[in-house]
């Protein structure tokens, strides 16, 4: 049985619920699969499993701390197995080309520093739980969505991750990175 590592990051909880949909599809397709939280946890290494997922989301224009830390000691473990990276960022939503061009470089930064090359790299958009902000925070999210003509009612949560997306993309990662990686290894 495959074993695959969700090693996620997360500010106000969002990207955790990333991270579990897509272990709950792993393990629906029979993948052993554990989430984790980067904090603290450098002892998760890469060796131990068939595959890595790492997810982060985007805050002030870079990845959480823990993350960027466990990514840049394990690079080089992880460029030796299949992995993938999930960049959860509301940015993805803005049409606005410098905004698309500014979640490129965030992302393609964080490869850079940390000397990581994942197989595949996806854009998810996230969510905004205005009810969970204080109100500095919900003010400057107002703002800054209000900009990008995004949902401004901050009585009330927004989620827009695409679900159904984020499960074809992890079954798509059992049969594309997992199965194509044991079929070439000799292993059933």
């Amino acid at each position: 049985m495959a074993r695959v590592l969700i090693l996620y990051g997360t500010t106000d909880g969002h990207t955790r619920k990333v991270a579990e949909a897509v272990g709950g599809t792993l393990r629906g397709e029979g993948v052993k699969t554990d989430v984790v939280l980067a904090d603290g946890h450098l002892e998760f290494s890469p060796e131990k499993y068939d595959g890595v997922i790492v997810a982060a989301s985007v805050q002030m224009g870079r990845f959480q701390r823990s993350v960027q830390r466990w990514v840049s000691v394990h690079a080089p473990a992880l460029n030796t197995v299949p992995t993938a990276f999930l960049a959860v960022c509301l940015a993805v939503l803005d049409k606005d080309p410098a905004a698309q061009r500014q979640v490129h470089d965030v992302v393609q930064g964080f490869f850079r520093d940390s000397k990581w090359t994942p197989a595949e790299s996806r854009l998810v958009a996230g969510a905004l739980p205005y009810r969970r902000y204080g109100w500095f925070k919900r003010w400057m999210m107002k703002r800054i969505v209000e900009k990008a003509g995004g949902d401004t009612d901050t009585t009330r949560n927004y989620v827009y991750t695409d679900w159904e997306e984020l499960h074809r993309f992890a079954v798509q990662f059992v049969h594309r990175q997992l199965m194509a990686g044991r079929a070439m290894d000799g292993n059933p």
